[in-house]
């Protein structure tokens, strides 16, 4: 079971051990979903489900498909000390994104959903998150970036550790918050999104 004492090793170790476990979990459920929702024609369909681990993990995901394009989003979310903490994981990538209680506490507030369910919460981020495109900014120490991550509502503010393809997810601002040099980098990220989503998932 994941616990917020571990150490970024340990928590891979853990989400190692579930996520085998949880996709095939999830493949089973968008076999289910395909078949209720059939034919698909224009349709697009978002489901979030929840997932109680054998290993007393609490995990979340999603579907998001067309006719075309099949996407799934994972997460195993715990309360620590300072709330509502969350890993991203993917299927065969190494990369993880953690989000800290202070950016779900500035996602809540700074979209004025006014949630006090933390489970509630994450099936509205869910539900609402795709993508990111990444700005890398300056270089705060060996190997260590801090970065801006663009995405459909919003923006990611955080550290990233090439080292451990860790991306730390330290707070979210809304886009009519930007100012300065981030604007012309909202500019040409939305863009970049923009492209990707197009390109690839044809669903936005």
């Amino acid at each position: 079971m994941i616990v917020p004492a571990m150490n970024l090793a340990e928590m891979r170790t853990e989400i190692d051990k579930d996520f085998e476990i949880v996709e095939r979990k999830s493949l089973y459920v968008l076999k289910d979903l395909k078949k209720a929702h059939a034919p698909l024609r224009q349709k697009r369909i978002i489901q979030v489900y929840d997932y109680f681990s054998k290993f007393k993990n609490n995990w979340i995901f999603k579907w998001d498909m067309d006719k075309k394009v099949t996407l799934s989003v994972y997460l195993v979310w715990y309360i620590g000390d300072r709330g509502l903490t969350a890993v991203q994981t993917f299927p065969h990538h190494p990369s993880l994104f953690y989000y800290t209680s202070h950016y779900f506490k500035r996602y809540n507030e700074r979209l004025k959903l006014g949630i006090n369910d933390p489970k509630k919460l994450l099936h509205v981020f869910m539900h609402n998150h795709l993508a990111y495109t990444f700005q890398y900014l300056e270089e705060i120490s060996p190997g260590v970036w801090k970065f801006f991550a663009y995405t459909k509502n919003g923006v990611a503010l955080g550290t990233y550790i090439k080292s451990d393809n860790y991306y730390k997810m330290n707070t979210f601002i809304t886009h009519d918050m930007l100012k300065g040099d981030q604007l012309e980098m909202e500019t040409f990220k939305k863009a970049e999104l923009d492209k990707y989503l197009a390109t690839y998932h044809k669903l936005d």
